[in-house]
């Protein structure tokens, strides 16, 4: 009985690192992506995690959110901060700091 408790407790614990990581990916993946549609460079190719609590879905069921940041430039001279919201291994949102428009010219 003492085994099986055990050997549940560590799949719970590798369960655990391994949604970590994979959500890690898809944060990335996205981060890129949307630096990518708004013409800026995502800088460091990572993300930082920084929250992390036990929440509910709109199902009320538990789930894990997280939150990265992840940094960018429109020229390479200023970083802005942008962040992706995870709900479980769920993209929930992306914010990006204000930032100057890299298409406009202002030198006219």
């Amino acid at each position: 009985m003492y085994d099986l408790l055990t050997l549940m407790v560590l799949f719970l614990i590798l369960w655990f690192f391994w949604s970590g990581i994979r959500c890690k990916e898809i944060a990335v993946q996205a981060g890129q992506a949307h630096c990518a549609e708004h013409r800026v460079q995502f800088l460091d190719q990572t993300v930082e995690r920084v929250i992390l609590r036990l929440t509910r879905d709109s199902r009320n069921n538990p789930i894990w959110y997280r939150s990265y940041y992840f940094e960018f430039a429109t020229n390479g001279e200023h970083r802005y901060q942008g962040r992706v919201i995870m709900h479980g291994q769920h993209l929930k949102a992306i914010e990006m700091d204000p930032y100057p428009d890299p298409t406009l010219n202002t030198l006219n």
